[in-house]
């Protein structure tokens, strides 16, 4: 049978992606371990340690794997702790949800607008805060379990003029908590390629990953806005995050 640590191997040659690529810092490729902890991670034969297995997702994000080299590697990744972050559900339920015809549900949430989100930051832990913010419904196709709040976005920083992708301002955002035990996993998903971040000094931002450090909690952060001059990336780290989201939906008013 071959072993996951070749397959992976196998899969870069044939994709012709190099092991120095995917270990240089300053290639958007980078996975965030260096290169001898890469050749190290493909020498195994099955990959069992959480560290491990956030490194091989790493590389599969990296790459584009297909679904059917997420299924060699990760062949139970439904009950792991190998998924991609964007997909995990939690399994308790802390946000009101009505079903209201099959297959369509009504969720409700806090919805933190853009007035009180610098009272957010110290109020977030607050319960008798959040019971005073104001509630937003949106609709929803799947049951939604886990921590849900609507965010309201200011400015034009992931505003890049597509119908599809675009988050302009003043848009409303539905998105799903990611909890802080799951933050040494690397926050990359194909299905939820945008983050709302709730950070100590840049306040409530919404963007996306450009690259993470798992050994340093270094994150690149990553705009839409294709005005690199207005809006580069930068790096924050996770000792400075107090709060992660998943953005799952936008409401465009």
């Amino acid at each position: 049978m071959l072993h996951k640590g070749n397959y992976i191997k196998r899969l870069m040659k044939k994709l012709d992606v190099k092991q120095e690529t995917i270990t240089d810092k300053s290639n958007p490729l980078y996975v965030g371990f260096g290169r001898n902890t890469l050749i190290n991670l493909l020498k195994n034969e099955d990959f069992y340690k959480e560290d491990d297995l956030s490194r091989a997702r790493a590389i599969l994000d990296a790459i584009n794997a297909t679904k059917e080299d997420y299924d060699f590697i990760f062949p139970t990744r439904s009950n792991s702790n190998a998924r991609d972050l964007g997909e995990y559900i939690e399994d308790d339920q802390t946000t009101p949800i009505k079903e209201i015809s099959p297959g369509f549900y009504l969720l409700t949430t806090e919805l933190v607008p853009v007035h009180a989100q610098a009272g957010y930051l110290t109020g977030y832990q607050d319960q008798e805060y959040i019971d005073m913010l104001p509630k937003y419904t949106t609709t929803v196709d799947k049951y939604a379990r886990g921590k849900y709040r609507h965010f309201e976005t200011s400015g034009d920083s992931m505003d890049n003029g597509s119908i599809k992708d675009a988050i302009p301002d003043g848009t409303v955002l539905l998105c799903r908590e990611i909890k802080r035990e799951h933050w040494t996993s690397k926050l990359h998903s194909h299905k939820w390629p945008n983050y709302v971040f709730v950070h100590r000094t840049e306040g409530i931002v919404v963007k996306q990953i450009a690259s993470q450090n798992l050994e340093t909690g270094e994150i690149i952060l990553h705009s839409l806005n294709p005005d690199k001059n207005k809006y580069p990336d930068y790096s924050v780290n996770m000792d400075d995050i107090l709060e992660i989201y998943n953005v799952i939906k936008r409401i465009l008013e």
